[in-house]
């Protein structure tokens, strides 16, 4: 408060007394202490609010590039340069001309989006939320455009000018907690000079005279080269040199070899590329370099789930690899873990994460639109055909293996080989597995889960050993179900032996080539209880997996999968997978797979599952009626909703990808008991379920059902 005294009427001279004492009292005598203070409040801030610019909902106060960073840079410049005034500031040296102009369009932006803030809500609101962003982007102006949203445009906005706040703050406060230098005059012979021009000194890489920037471009690019080798940071001096002439990295210099070899040095390099590429962004120089990528700069996306714009999301994802291979996730991913220290070329996967969303903000098929730019940009990187073809596919294909993980019933053997023929060959498909990964771990807290990485563990190992085999043929179904078969009833040796032999007879085709061998003998006891009670139920619970697994053994009757997911929604569990299996003689053997996400008292609550399964037994026989027990849970949540940007719904439908299934899929807006509307509704509509996966991305759902009609699959176009 003292340091944001001024004079505004009165005594002048008084005033002028009270400005030397602070001075000479205070601020000469604590300045030391106040740094230090201001940066230890400065860094706990911004862990509370995100620890990034580029958060989904910033706070425009509090949060990193937010009005109190500005605040905080200028308090230390008053202490460390006399002045808060920033006219003054340029002149003293501390900034120039263009960086004063680009601090005081950001801080009147941002004051701007503050007043708004604060008029449309009606009070103390500093939290720029969805809701928010989207009635203040139409009021300051912005439309939509190709490819853009108004509220992407105005966020994108928001993100540059918050980055000049943050550049401006660091500036300040390295240039406040700079140690005193020797004098010039002997500094100049200090420290090693690692090539003409490009010294170390202090533990800080400098480079003395801009004029190296301006005669070799490609310095540019071999300074992040040389600090990633010497385990030093750039000096703040250079990198203001380095900001101030990324503009000269033009298309002649981005086809020189030595700058490209440069580039590819700083990917290939073992350690510090994400901190490198971070740093190469931050400066201007890897948008300038790679200027598909530099495209992305800021861009927003107005989702609940995507935490950063996608510049920062492609950076995050690099990080996450990096992180694998340095063994940070060693104990939660081993595979993930032991495929990233196996690979080759891993410039090529860092490269591939770089533009996965390059095509992003033109519009749909961002995949499509992005593998267009690969052959410019490996021409440029002179990557030979092999290597320019799978960046090429990488781009292209990002999203099919988490596609097929998450939608698509990854034990048919025909999908499996259909994928490995698209992937053509083991290492894309290593790299496409650690691809996936990197991508969806990067996407936000919420998307990544053990249930994922099991998924996606078994698709890989699945298509792994199609390679290894070299079988892209199907086997003969009826075969290896009779291998099945004759595996489990020796394993059963110690069961009713007619009992298993009807079960094995019992049981069609598809539960065998579906379901876990290990598990086939539980539900021949399960389904031997038949006898005595008319449901019979069990619960398997895999904490270190994330996920409990529920059986349900019971009479076929029509609508059975909609009124057993209507009673484990009412009871709050969040299905994420279900297969659906029916004897001969009409028995259901349902398996449905109940994610915990962060609620592991569920594998505890063992008198919740017991609640479960009366309540089932009630529905079943028609003393509760599941339609009034769903709305009853759908009103109780309604109390809790927030606002989330809206989402549309839309049905697709494919009759390709399954020799036997009609597959739909199903988008739409998450609210409590959506999986039952949309299960009633297909038992309403006479279709039978055989598998179900379920998707939620915090705010939109995508179910995927594996249906027939009378026995088969869907073809005529009207019924579709």
């Amino acid at each position: 408060a003292l340091l944001d005294g001024r004079y505004v009427c009165g005594d002048e001279a008084l005033y002028g007394q009270f400005a030397d004492a602070i001075e000479s009292q205070v601020l000469k005598r604590n300045a030391g202490r106040f740094y230090k203070d201001k940066l230890a409040e400065n860094r706990e801030r911004h862990e509370r609010y995100g620890d990034s610019v580029y958060v989904l909902e910033p706070q425009i106060k509090e949060g990193e590039g937010g009005l109190r960073d500005l605040h905080t840079a200028m308090w230390l410049a008053k202490v460390k340069f006399k002045t808060n005034d920033v006219g003054e500031l340029v002149r003293k040296g501390v900034i120039n001309d263009s960086e004063r102009a680009e601090l005081e369009a950001a801080r009147d932006f941002l004051w701007r989006v503050r007043n708004a803030l604060h008029f449309l809500s009606g009070q103390h609101q500093d939290q720029l939320t969805f809701e928010y962003q989207e009635r203040i982007a139409a009021e300051f102006g912005y439309r939509d455009t190709t490819g853009l949203k108004g509220v992407e445009h105005f966020m994108r906005d928001y993100y540059l000018h918050a980055a000049a706040v943050n550049r401006f703050a660091t500036e300040i406060i390295a240039r406040c907690m700079q140690q005193p230098r020797v004098a010039s005059l002997v500094g100049r012979y200090t420290g090693r000079e690692i090539r003409p021009g490009v010294r170390i000194v202090g533990g800080e890489l400098s480079v003395g005279d801009p004029a190296l920037f301006r005669e070799h471009p490609v310095e540019l690019i071999r300074v992040f080269s040389d600090t990633q080798r010497h385990g030093v940071p750039l000096s703040h001096a250079t990198k203001r040199n380095i900001r101030a002439h990324a503009e000269l990295i033009d298309e002649h210099v981005r086809q020189q070899r030595e700058v490209t070899e440069a580039f590819l040095r700083i990917l290939a390099w073992k350690h510090d590329v994400y901190e490198t590429l971070f740093e190469m962004h931050w400066l201007g120089v890897l948008g300038a370099l790679l200027p598909e990528f530099g495209a992305l700069l800021c861009l927003a996306q107005h989702d609940v789930y995507h935490i950063y714009t996608v510049d920062q999301h492609s950076l995050m994802a690099v990080r996450e690899l990096e992180r694998l291979r340095e063994g940070v996730y060693k104990s939660a991913v081993p595979l993930l873990t032991e495929v990233m220290r196996e690979i080759d070329q891993v410039e090529i996967l860092f490269l591939a994460i770089l533009f996965h969303d390059a095509g992003k903000g033109q519009g749909g098929g961002h995949s499509e639109k992005g593998a267009h730019l690969v052959p410019r940009i490996a021409a440029r990187l002179r990557f030979n055909d092999d290597a320019s073809q799978q960046l090429e596919f990488l781009v292209r294909h990002h999203l099919t293996m988490s596609h097929l993980a998450q939608r698509r019933d990854i034990r048919d053997e025909k999908l499996v080989i259909d994928f490995a023929k698209t992937v053509g060959n083991a290492d894309n498909l290593k790299k496409l597995y650690l691809l996936t990964f990197a991508d969806m771990k990067a996407v936000g807290p919420k998307v990544w889960s053990n249930w994922q990485d099991m998924l996606l563990a078994e698709l890989y190992l699945n298509a792994l050993a199609v390679f290894e085999k070299g079988a892209f043929v199907e086997s003969d179904q009826t075969e290896r179900v009779a291998r099945i078969r004759a595996r489990v009833a020796a394993a059963c040796a110690d069961l009713n032996r007619d009992r298993v032999e009807q079960f094995l007879a019992d049981m069609p085709e598809r539960y065998f080539l579906q379901t876990p061998e290990d598990e086939i003998p539980r539900h021949i006891t399960l389904v031997s209880h038949l006898r005595e009670e008319p449901l019979v139920t069990a619960v398997r619970h895999y904490p270190e997996r994330e996920f409990s697994s529920f059986t349900v053994v019971t009479a076929d009757q029509k609508g059975l999968f909609s009124r057993i997911t209507g009673v484990l929604t009412a009871h709050g569990m969040n299905i994420v997978g279900a297969r659906i299996n029916t004897s001969g003689s009409g028995v259901a053997l349902d398996v449905f797979r109940v994610a915990h996400l962060d609620r592991a008292e569920i594998a505890q609550d063992d008198e919740r599952w017991e609640r479960i399964q009366v309540t089932l037994g009630q529905v079943l026989t028609g003393k509760v009626d599941i339609e009034q027990l769903v709305a009853a849970s759908r009103r109780k949540s309604m109390l809790t909703r927030k606002f989330v940007p809206r989402v549309g719904t839309d049905v697709l439908i494919d009759n390709q990808v399954s020799a036997d299934f009609t597959v739909l899929d199903v988008f739409a807006q998450d609210r409590v008991g959506l999986l039952f509307t949309i299960t009633n509704s297909l038992f309403h509509l006479g279709l039978s379920i055989h598998v179900a996966k379920i998707t939620t991305n915090v705010d939109q759902v995508l179910d995927v059902f594996y249906v027939t009609e009378g026995g088969s699959k869907i073809t005529d176009p009207q019924r579709l």
